[in-house]
């Protein structure tokens, strides 16, 4: 389609016609070039929003059960996501967890109690339910 337009613009240029060629054509073709470039842009970052969103949500749960004292688990993440290094990490500080437990907490299927903050602001752990 954008050659026949260059072609129809260029015969109109070449011919005796003593009326200068119309730019419809050159904003045509300009205007094509501008969506597909859009397009391209909008494609990539949804992409992108896909691989960095859900992994940013299911790192978030898993830290919400940490903070809830469920370490009986590891994060997993889909083939080529962002933020894997994160999710390694997260499961280094759950086995570190496991094997370092905190005073009054325990681990495995036991569940430990975490009162929503304390007055610093950070999760406080409460007794320990067999």
């Amino acid at each position: 389609m954008l050659a026949g337009v260059s072609y129809f613009a260029l015969a109109g240029a070449a011919s005796n016609d003593p009326t200068p060629p119309s730019a419809w054509p050159v904003y045509l073709t300009a205007a094509c070039c501008l969506a597909a470039a859009c397009l391209v842009v909008v494609v990539h970052g949804m992409r992108t929003a896909h691989r960095v969103a859900g992994p940013e949500y299911r790192l978030i749960q898993s830290l919400r059960r940490v903070r809830r004292g469920d370490l009986a688990f590891r994060v997993s993440l889909r083939r080529g996501d962002l933020l894997t290094d994160l999710a390694q990490e997260c499961n280094a500080l759950i086995d570190w967890l496991n094997q370092n437990p905190p005073s009054g907490a325990t681990t495995g299927n036991d569940v430990v109690e975490v009162e929503l903050e304390s007055e610093a602001g950070e999760p406080v752990l409460a007794e320990a339910r067999p």
